[in-house]
């Protein structure tokens, strides 16, 4: 992928591009808005109870302590729901950081044995709230902020809390971003070089859009990839 919201496979496919318009006749519903999300500092820092990684001590007789995290760590693979989403599929490798510092060490490449070498950057997955979708069933909404300095970018996520799953989170729906009026940032007379961002400046402004967005088709989907990366299978002699 290129640039996932400023960086993940998924926002860097995402991040930063055009809206993608429905064939002439087809409702304008499906329509998808993908503008880049951006807050000059990180909305959610580890005050927030949900925010992961984070660390953990246990005081119990092996004194033990680290990072846990509700998302699982692994390959992680964007796909679009939509048939004429040409490239925009892409994979995240998603790692933690240390024992005594945690984040998530992302590393994003068009193919899963790319990742290796894929673009890295760093970031944190917070579970922001709830919303309803159009159809009235309740979703989780989470966000993925990546980067620190300056500020942070956003990848808006839905789970659905009636799908159940053994131990950590393994799949998220992706949902469009849309940037509200008036938001909008752009430098003009840059050439080829695309400068535009949302501008997001808190976490109600925030929440209030990924509600929004609940209400619209999903983007695609973000899961963990369960089968081992190819040719690092054990060999048979």
């Amino acid at each position: 992928m290129r640039a996932l919201v400023a960086s993940l496979a998924l926002a860097a496919a995402l991040a930063g591009a055009p809206a993608l318009a429905a064939d002439e006749g087809e409702d304008d519903d499906t329509e998808i808005a993908l503008d880049l999300l951006h807050a000059p500092l990180p909305l959610y820092t580890f005050a927030w109870p949900d925010l992961w990684p984070r660390s953990f001590t246990d005081d119990g007789p092996d004194k033990s302590f680290g990072c846990a995290s509700r998302v699982a760590f692994g390959d992680w693979q964007f796909v679009s729901d939509q048939s004429d989403y040409s490239g925009l599929e892409g994979w995240t490798r998603i790692e933690n950081y240390g024992v005594f510092h945690c984040a998530a060490n992302l590393y994003e490449a068009d193919e899963r044995e790319e990742l290796e070498q894929g673009e890295f950057s760093r970031g944190l997955f917070a579970r922001i709230g709830e919303g309803r979708s159009a159809q009235g069933k309740t979703y989780e909404l989470w966000v993925l902020q990546q980067g620190f300095i300056p500020g942070s970018s956003y990848v808006l996520l839905a789970r659905d809390p009636s799908v159940q799953e053994e131990g950590t989170i393994a799949r998220f729906d992706v949902l469009q971003r849309e940037c509200p009026p008036g938001r909008m940032r752009k430098a003009k007379d840059m050439d080829v070089w695309s400068t535009g961002y949302c501008l997001i400046e808190s976490r109600d402004e925030l929440l209030a859009l990924a509600r929004m967005m609940l209400r619209k088709p999903f983007a695609g989907t973000f899961v963990r990839a369960v089968e081992p990366v190819p040719g690092s299978e054990p060999s048979e002699d």
